[in-house]
């Protein structure tokens, strides 16, 4: 018995550790928008090319 639990508490530390990284990562990290390939499909890019051709 005493096994299981301490195997579960290592879990819960390990999910809660993920959890908080992914919580993180989506609040406080800037998103890259240059992802895009440059294709001419969508906002992102004509806009971006407005910028440039300033």
């Amino acid at each position: 018995m005493d096994i299981q639990l301490f195997i579960v508490i290592i879990i819960g530390i390990i999910v809660g550790i993920i959890l908080i990284r992914a919580i993180y990562r989506f609040f406080f990290t800037e998103r890259d928008h240059s992802i895009c390939g440059g294709c001419t499909g969508c906002d992102i890019h004509k806009e971006q090319a407005r910028h440039l051709n300033r």
